[in-house]
């Protein structure tokens, strides 16, 4: 009710993240999305949590969205000092990083969203959370695996480690793609 009562009228979602720890929230990259557009964001910490989120769907007639899906619309970011690589550099890095994660990635694209950075993982329609992997992981009896499904990953344009990387896959593609593992994971 409280969260509700603080959203601006053109707000129609309520966001959440789901994490071990508020720390472990706050350090990640889908937080800074909300927070440059000053969108609230609640924490849920508690394993269970995720799973009522996902089943609760709604409150008050707003619907209830994890923040790390790749399907949420924001309003565009406040512009920030830096230089953003070009967009014919943004379209030729993300189809380089996209051959190199392969099935791994669903898409690997220019993000909108981040503003401090480099890259984020987001959910995609058909993916679960990582954390909502584990538990079925967890659960799971006979000890199989289950599949990873792609997700999206989207590389920030203005963050000097994406700009660098765009330079380095044509330079020296063994250490550029090793960095894009590293990010990735």
């Amino acid at each position: 009710t409280d969260y509700v009562s603080r959203m601006s009228t053109d707000q129609k979602d309520i966001y959440y993240l789901f994490g071990p720890s508020r720390d472990s929230i706050e350090s990640g990259p889908y937080l800074e999305a909300f927070e440059s557009r000053g969108l609230e964001v609640l924490f849920v910490t508690d394993p269970i949590d995720e799973f009522v989120m996902s089943h609760l769907a709604e409150f008050d007639g707003k619907k209830l969205v994890s923040a790390d899906r790749q399907d949420i619309e924001l309003p565009d970011a406040p512009e920030s000092g830096e230089e953003p690589l070009s967009r014919e550099d943004g379209e030729t890095l993300s189809q380089w990083v996209k051959e190199h994660l392969g099935e791994r990635v669903s898409d690997v694209v220019i993000s909108k969203r981040l503003t401090e950075s480099p890259a984020v993982v987001l959910n995609t329609d058909a993916s679960m959370s990582p954390q909502m992997r584990r538990m079925m992981k967890a659960m799971n009896q006979d000890g199989g695996n289950l599949p990873e499904p792609p997700v999206r990953f989207e590389l920030n344009p203005r963050h000097p480690l994406v700009k660098d990387l765009a330079t380095l896959k044509s330079e020296n593609g063994e250490l550029a793609t090793a960095i894009v593992e590293q990010v990735f994971s």
